[in-house]
């Protein structure tokens, strides 16, 4: 019998107690021993013990889980219950919303073995790991302002909350970034906005660059030279009509291995939560995760 520890988030967007239930009963039925272990203020609890660990939360808490396995992340697999707001590694990764579906679908993958789950190139910010995203410019601060209360009874609409909370006092900050391509060439640019990205989907169902994908190792920097209102506007827009961001010329998208910031510039998003510390420079990690699919 596999062993699980079954990190949750009491405080996630779609937290409930009762699908928490249904969810550990469901992988009982299915073999697995689960021991649920809910997350602090501290971060993601871990026993250390488990074969497989299955986060019970949104992007936030699977970096925080990623954090807490520290250097047993590539050799611990993961799987994700969806409870969050968004969940983007999880929707990428398609598991089921519902516990039973999910269970039965998580026993399968298990029975397969590591040759058939998704390998997913670990990237950081310093020391913290990014699972899905980052982004610095209007965005991040927005997210900043999110009020948690409004998160837990809007979801995901409380980030367009925040956003036209800000268009009185909209932030505009120029940012010097270098870094070096996928093919191995260095680049530099300026930008007002930057999006960096690792997982395919961004925000929910949007695309902003077709070569976006978890097992991919690369990330794909989206940088906005000028980031206005009518721009940021346009931008949304575009990526809602799924349109290619770069053919107006107001976004470039390059597919990097390693990007770098002239100066601290917060506030910085990271998996859909406001980060106050931050660092200059997003580089792989050396660890790849193992995702339970």
């Amino acid at each position: 019998m596999a062993t699980i520890d079954l990190v949750y988030n009491p405080v996630a967007g779609s937290f409930s107690e009762k699908r928490l239930a249904e969810l550990i009963r469901a992988l009982g039925h299915h073999g697995f021993d689960v021991m649920p272990l809910p997350t602090t203020s501290e971060g993601a609890v871990i026993s250390g013990k488990a074969d497989l660990v299955c986060v019970f939360g949104g992007d936030g808490t699977l970096r925080d889980t990623v954090q807490a396995l520290g250097p047993s992340a590539g050799a611990v697999p993961i799987c994700i219950a969806r409870s969050g707001t968004v969940n983007l590694v999880a929707r990428e990764l398609g598991y089921p919303a519902q516990p039973d579906e999910f269970a039965a679908r998580l026993a399968k993958a298990w029975a397969r073995g590591p040759e058939g789950w998704v390998h997913s190139p670990l990237y950081k910010l310093g020391d913290m790991p990014i699972v899905s995203c980052l982004s610095i410019g209007p965005d991040s601060t927005a997210v900043a302002e999110v009020s948690g209360t409004l998160k837990r009874r809007i979801g995901r609409a409380a980030y367009a909350v925040a956003l036209l909370r800000l268009l009185r006092n909209w932030p505009r900050n120029t940012m010097h970034i270098t870094g070096i391509l996928t093919d191995g060439e260095p680049f530099a640019c300026e930008a007002e906005a930057a999006i960096v990205s690792h997982a395919a989907l961004y925000a929910g169902p949007f695309r902003l660059s077709p070569r976006a994908a978890l097992a991919v190792d690369s990330i794909e920097l989206v940088t906005l030279r000028r980031s206005g209102r009518v721009g940021m506007l346009v931008f949304i827009l575009a990526a809602i009509l799924r349109l290619p961001l770069d053919r107006f010329g107001f976004a470039e998208i390059r597919s990097a291995r390693r990007v770098a910031f002239d100066r601290c510039i917060t506030p910085v998003q990271v998996d859909g939560d406001h980060m106050p510390d931050c660092a200059y420079a997003i580089e792989p990690s050396g660890m790849t995760l193992q995702y339970v699919v």
